[in-house]
């Protein structure tokens, strides 16, 4: 009976350690659904998200423009008796900070960190490429440098077209193979403005790398383990953005432009063969990792749309000859001032007599505020739209996996010509024509749809929509989609209104307002144009130049808006527009 008692007991405590070691660790926990196998993994982990894992965009040469990647000093929790005081002291000399500074916030971490530069703490601390190999080869506990991949590294020199992320609730990391999550979160970032916010289904990404340092009990570094990468399993991730901007020229144009004293404006360059974005510059610069919510400086102002002035008086041409109300022998009389309205001309003595082609190279005032008296409204709002600048001209395109209207140019800006009164209807009385035949009253465009319309004289009058994006490829290299450039042609003006433009245009460096830049490096043609900036009062100008060049054989065009110039300063789009060109045809050597 005893014998069969302690048999009985015995046999229950094998069956209780079976249990125990078998089966129960693999159960969940009645109050967590991880198993005591899986805590005891999770408890000794540190992890830190290096990459969250989001798409990035590079430039047509393979320049990142975002997601670039470099190594940064990564330290892991240590206790007091794993840390190496010669670490401390070493990596305070290098870091410049106090020894017992550095210490203690070590100290006192319960998850790794990056260390952050003290001037930008949304920037890695910059440490020389001699330094992290010095760093790598001592081996130190809870010491590591590892690859980080910085969202945006151009910082304050990020094109504004590029956009910005914002942060959402925090996510927890990626699991792994067998299903472990781990115990620590990493902020996941959504697209909210530009490339980022249009193309985010495609640079969402899969989810985040993650560097995972394994602990005992008594946190110090598991030896053999070292630093374990946790990423998701599909190669092809994450996606490539390759767009069609040069970043070397759009840096070059932004320095530019400061150097102008261009406090507030715009610069587009297009390829005048497919119409692809060279470059896009607005002024003032933004920093997609510290925006203000309440300030403007991550507006694009290339897509926004702005008083055109002269520029528009293009459209009131082309619209003059093709409806009849004037033609190429009509002599005009322009003596400073037009008889009605309070308009006057920029030239005060007047032009005298001078033809249509002659008005527009010296942007005469009179004769485009007695044009557009001649035409009707609806005859003006028709021509702008024909000349592609009222409705948002960007491209949009399919990536053929279900995501429609990819817009290359989020937040871009319809143009207008006249607003809508009470009722719904249009007021176009006899002083707001005259008024916008000079590009002033309601008018409204955008240097993206100028530097477009340049093309589309160019093309003899064949409308079409230029391009941001180029094609999106796999992690591997691979394109997945490409995005034709010209995918919609329509014609839209008499190629002979075109090829007068286009003429008048060369005439206007010739004798006209753009005589300045007649010694640039090649041949140039372009329209100029000045604009009362109504929202920032009477004594401040919006100045324009938009262009092409070189004459014989076009390249690129050009629209250059400077906004909110004071009356009496240089007229600046002019200029930038010149150096612009200059620096085009020193890269086309």
């Amino acid at each position: 009976m005893v014998t069969m008692l302690i048999s009985g007991i015995l046999l229950f405590y094998s069956l209780r350690l079976a249990w125990l070691q078998f089966i129960g660790p693999n159960r969940p926990l009645p109050h967590d659904p991880h198993s005591l196998i899986t805590q005891s993994v999770i408890q000794r982990e540190r992890g830190i998200v290096l990459d969250d894992g989001r798409g990035r965009i590079v430039d047509r040469n393979g320049v990142m423009i975002t997601g670039r990647s470099s190594h940064v000093l990564v330290l892991f929790p240590l206790k007091r008796q794993a840390m190496s005081m010669g670490a401390v002291h070493t990596l305070a000399q290098l870091l410049k900070i106090e020894e017992a500074v550095l210490y203690e916030r070590w100290l006192n971490i319960s998850e790794p960190i990056l260390w952050k530069d003290p001037n930008d703490i949304k920037r890695p601390y910059p440490l020389s490429e001699e330094d992290q190999n010095f760093i790598s080869q001592q081996n130190w506990n809870g010491v590591r440098i590892l690859p980080y991949v910085e969202p945006y590294p151009w910082h304050e020199q990020t094109p504004h077209w590029i956009g910005y992320t914002s942060e959402a609730k925090p996510t927890i990391g990626a699991s792994t193979d067998n299903g472990l999550q781990p115990s620590w979160s990493y902020v996941k970032r959504i697209g909210t403005a530009g490339l980022e916010r249009s193309l985010e289904p495609l640079l969402a990404g899969l989810g985040p790398v993650t560097y995972v340092h394994y602990m005992d009990a008594a946190s110090r570094p598991l030896h053999g383990l070292d630093i374990r990468v946790r990423q998701p399993s599909n190669p092809y991730y994450p996606l490539q953005v390759v767009t069609t901007v040069d970043m070397e020229l759009q840096r070059s144009i932004q320095d530019m432009m400061l150097q102008h004293g261009v406090t507030k404006g715009a610069a587009v360059v297009l390829d005048t063969n497919t119409r692809d974005v060279v470059a896009m510059v607005s002024l003032p610069r933004y920093n997609p990792n510290h925006l203000d919510p309440d300030g403007e400086q991550w507006n694009n102002q290339a897509i926004q749309a702005i008083t055109p002035g002269s520029v528009f008086k293009l459209v009131i041409a082309a619209a003059a000859l093709e409806e009849g109300i004037t033609n190429l022998h009509e002599q005009f009389h322009c003596d400073g001032a037009y008889s009605k309205y309070g308009l006057s001309c920029w030239k005060h003595e007047g032009h005298g007599t001078l033809m249509l082609a002659e008005a527009v190279a010296d942007s005469c005032n009179v004769v485009f505020a007695e044009l557009g008296e001649r035409l009707q409204g609806k005859q003006i709002q028709r021509y702008a739209e024909k000349m592609g600048l009222i409705k948002p001209v960007g491209m949009q395109s399919s990536d053929g996996f279900g995501h429609e209207s990819l817009k290359h140019f989020e937040g871009e800006q319809s143009g207008r010509v006249f607003v809508k009164q009470a009722g719904g209807v249009y007021k176009t009385d006899g002083g707001i024509r005259a008024q916008t035949g000079i590009g002033q009253r309601d008018v409204r465009i955008t240097p993206l749809a100028a530097a477009n319309l340049m093309v589309t004289l160019l093309k003899g009058g064949i409308f079409g929509h230029p391009r941001l994006v180029e094609r999106i490829e796999d992690a591997k290299g691979s394109a997945l989609v490409s995005f034709a450039s010209e995918a919609r042609l329509e014609r839209t003006l008499q190629s002979s209104t075109a090829d007068r433009l286009l003429q008048w245009m060369k005439q206007t460096v010739v004798a006209g307002t753009g005589k300045s830049l007649q010694h640039r490096s090649w041949v140039l043609a372009g329209k100029s144009g000045t604009a009362q900036a109504s929202a920032y009062g009477l004594d401040k100008l919006n100045s324009w130049f938009v262009g092409y060049g070189p004459v014989n054989h076009p390249q690129y065009a050009v629209a250059v808006v400077s906004i909110g110039e004071k009356q009496q300063s240089e007229h600046r789009a002019t200029q930038v527009f010149g150096d612009i060109m200059d620096e085009l045809a020193r890269r086309d050597k």
